[in-house]
């Protein structure tokens, strides 16, 4: 071999010595085509959250940015096909776990075949890359030959697709190069693309990461849990490449690696009871140890709880429901126990607060605290909501001298409440603790200390604040309402505070308000009844008064109409005050349109007649104009 230029076949031999199913070289240059292609997948959004693809997007498509002076580009592909199989049917992780992490195991074999370059040109630079670095190892393996573009990523037509890839750029020219290779014989199969669970596939030799399981339960920052449920990997997906047909074949020579990864033994019930330090034995050489513990745990948890409920029948569900009400119900029965004078403390100096109640808390109880506000406020305490995490990063502002401060926490030692303790305390205001943990830093700091210790979470395996939360809103309305005891706060004062509800309308509406929407149906005692008749249908009311000198003397219905009709064989020869009914109910203009909706209840009538104060006609109103207003 030239020192100068390179053996592509020597290159070969030595990279299946290694142990490389492929092998393939490329000569290095700008590969602007396959730059535009990428951008056009990253303004389109497909590669989700992994923002760290949008940048050095230059430098990915030109092996000297990694290199300086890249002459060859060398792309080998390890099989990771193993005859090792999983014990767990109900767990389960990509095939690439299931062998020695690749990133590393690659790596050393890449830097086995840099040596045997090496020891025949010892003047070669390299670099050797799994993974790692910025650059494009897929669109490298196209134009090295050794993949091309399938439906659902990258594959080979021969040796289908459950291989990794490892590149080596060398600063040396070879004496041949591979053609490239860019679109697989697919053809017009689609078997991935109606198999994928999550339609990741859907465009036309994309994979869109957004919606792709081995995207979402291994590099998502924020996964959705009890979606990821739904498919059996707990790590990656193999779904679309175990029903291709490239990956069918029975390929001769399957890894038989010594090292085959320590968890695939572990059956469904080890998966379950699997504790951190195990996590941490069982896949310490795999590239599963990438993923944290807690999010590993949660998954299973998330499919553990979604196939438990899959299997309640309705009664069970029923039951379920009902033993968490009940265990909340408890919870919330037992302060009762914790009432004490620090209750009493925390009344009395929130009725003599000159200034406001100021309620704080993170997470769950920011949540119950933003309630709590509400009450006060609706009842005559004035308050604000001040969210922890902020109060330290300008909000504590909010806090005046003469406020008092409301701090709502289940642990009491959050660091967000620690770090707000010491400023609430140096600005002298009242500190109330609703604590859960009476030994927690809150709790000892604070002026007065409100007890919410609860046993148990009513939620499976005691994870999701339940019965603390019921117990925090539980002390929030013990306060409030027995402020509003103490101040004596009527329903009216309650009303003035919630005009736009049903009591406000309830307590301001009245009858003023609504006769004036209406027509003012009026006849005459000696009015024919055609002129009758047109005034109750043109007014639309269905009823008309019978008026004498301004006051209400009768009234005539549609219903009073008909029964004339069935009485009188000439109905036209009669008057208004033929049919009328004498001394028909009236209502003052002031009288609340409630009062006025018994009124017509009692009566079982749908229409009565507004007199002012001198008892002169102003209108009429009907049931249907107090309904619409929601007073009911």
């Amino acid at each position: 071999m030239a020192s100068e230029i390179f053996s592509s076949q020597q290159i070969k031999s030595w990279a299946a010595e290694v142990g490389f199913q492929d092998c393939g070289i490329a000569r290095a240059r700008m590969l602007v085509d396959a730059e535009e292609d990428f951008r056009h997948v990253i303004d389109g959004g497909l590669h989700a959250e992994m923002h760290y693809l949008e940048r050095n997007i230059d430098n990915r498509f030109n092996p000297e940015s990694l290199l300086p002076n890249c002459k060859s580009v060398v792309v080998v592909t390890y099989n990771y096909l193993t005859d090792a199989r999983p014990a767990s049917d109900k767990y389960l992780t990509a095939r690439y776990t299931w062998i020695q992490d690749y990133h590393i195991l690659v790596k050393e074999l890449l830097e086995e075949l840099a040596g045997k370059i090496i020891s025949v040109c010892p003047s070669v630079h390299y670099r050797a890359t799994v993974d790692s670095s910025a650059i494009s190892e897929k669109r490298w393996a196209m134009e090295a030959g050794v993949g091309c573009m399938g439906k659902n990523g990258l594959i080979h037509n021969q040796h289908g697709s459950f291989f990794v890839l490892g590149v080596l750029l060398l600063d040396q020219f070879c004496d041949k190069y591979d053609e490239s290779l860019r679109k697989s014989d697919c053809g017009e199969c689609e078997i991935c693309v109606r198999s994928c669970p999550a339609n990741a596939l859907e465009i036309p030799f994309q994979v869109d990461a957004r919606r792709c399981f081995s995207y979402r339960n291994t590099e998502d920052k924020t996964p959705n849990y009890s979606e990821l449920a739904d498919n059996k990997y707990l790590f990656g997906c193999d779904i679309c490449q175990e029903v291709c047909p490239r990956n069918k074949k029975k390929f001769s020579n399957p890894s038989n690696i010594s090292k085959k990864s320590l968890f695939l033994p572990l059956k469904n019930n080890d998966w379950e009871s699997l504790s951190e330090t195990d996590f941490k034995r069982y896949f310490s050489d795999t590239s599963i140890l990438r993923r944290k513990y807690a999010r590993f745990r949660s998954l299973i948890e998330a499919k553990r709880q979604q196939e438990h409920l899959c299997r309640m029948d309705s009664q069970e569900i029923i039951q379920y429901a009902t033993k968490v009400m009940q265990e909340e119900a408890d919870a919330v029965s037992k302060l009762t126990g914790y009432l004490d004078d620090n209750f009493v403390k925390a009344v009395r100096e929130i009725i003599r607060c000159e200034g406001r109640v100021i309620v704080t808390g993170i997470g769950k109880s920011a949540i119950i605290g933003q309630k709590i506000v509400g009450t006060f406020n609706s009842t005559g305490t004035p308050a604000v909501f001040m969210h922890a995490a902020d109060a330290v990063h300008g909000d504590l502002g909010i806090v005046q001298k003469d406020d008092i401060v409301v701090c709502l926490s289940k642990s009491g030692n959050t660091p967000e409440i620690s770090v707000l303790i010491p400023f609430l305390k140096a600005s002298g205001n009242i500190l109330i603790a609703v604590v859960g943990e009476m030994e927690s830093q809150l709790a000892k700091e604070a002026d007065i200390v409100l007890n919410c210790t609860v046993s148990r979470e009513a939620s499976p395996n005691n994870l999701a604040p339940t019965s603390s939360a019921m117990a925090q809103l539980a002390i929030g309305d013990a306060l409030a309402s027995t402020l509003i005891k103490m101040r004596d706060f009527t329903t009216e004062d309650f009303a003035k505070l919630h005009p736009g509800g049903i009591l406000g309308r309830r307590t301001r509406l009245t009858v003023d308000d609504l006769y004036k929407l209406n027509e003012v149906p009026s006849v005459k005692p000696e009015t024919t009844m055609q002129e009758v008749i047109l005034e109750i249908s043109g007014k639309r009311l269905g009823v008309t008064a019978v008026v004498v000198d301004d006051k209400v003397v009768g009234a005539i219905t549609d219903g009073d109409l008909r029964r004339a009709i069935q009485k009188h064989a000439d109905i036209m020869s009669l008057t208004a005050a033929d049919i009328m009914t004498r001394k028909p109910k009236t209502i003052h203009v002031k009288t609340l349109a409630v009062d006025a909706l018994q009124m017509m209840k009692d009566h079982q009538i749908t229409n009565i007649f507004v007199v002012d104060d001198e008892m002169r006609y102003k209108g009429v109103i009907h049931i249907h104009d107090i309904i619409k207003e929601g007073i009911f």
